[in-house]
């Protein structure tokens, strides 16, 4: 299966790139395809007009909803922000509608503190399902700056986690594709 993660921060200094790249390897370790959509290095617009609704889009818009038209799955990292998801994520989320339809996602939710994000799990259900997809398994990631060092998972317990997340969404995606 082909899995398109989507890192849903640019800011400097993030940690949630982290957990993104675990994710990705998980997935490539159990044989998979899984490709980051990192939007520090796409120029995604203010939402003006939808993907659909456009014969022009922008190219980078126009790049995320071939990734997403091509992804079996697709996996949402953010940080949490004011107990929910990144406004950069939210954006470039709308740009896509039908793109969306039936796939199922799945959420990695990160946090400095002991929470792991999981405010935002929610709203990210909520928005999912309006846009016709399929919540799936999430993993909540607490303390990331000291399960991470340099980049490098350190904390086994996660590394148990992140091998459970990726089963979990494969066999989770096996039952819509």
């Amino acid at each position: 299966m082909k899995f398109l993660i989507v890192v849903g921060t640019s800011r400097e200094g993030r940690n949630s790139i982290y957990p993104a790249r675990e994710a990705r390897d998980q997935l490539s370790d159990l044989g998979h395809d899984a490709e980051l959509f990192d939007l520090k290095n796409y120029d995604i617009p203010f939402l003006g007009l939808q993907r659909h609704t456009t014969e022009d889009p922008h190219p980078d818009v126009e790049e995320f909803g071939q990734k997403v038209e091509k992804s079996d799955g697709i996996i949402l990292v953010t940080p949490i922000y004011n107990h929910s998801y990144s406004g950069e994520l939210k954006n470039a989320i709308d740009h896509l509608y039908p793109e969306y339809d039936d796939l199922p996602f799945s959420y990695i939710t990160v946090s400095a503190g002991g929470f792991g994000g999981i405010r935002a799990l929610p709203h990210l259900h909520e928005v999912t399902l309006e846009l016709g997809g399929h919540p799936g398994p999430d993993i909540p990631v607490s303390n990331v700056k000291s399960i991470f060092e340099d980049g490098e998972l350190v904390d086994d317990e996660y590394r148990e986690s992140f091998r459970e997340f990726a089963e979990e969404y494969i066999d989770f995606c096996g039952k819509f594709n």
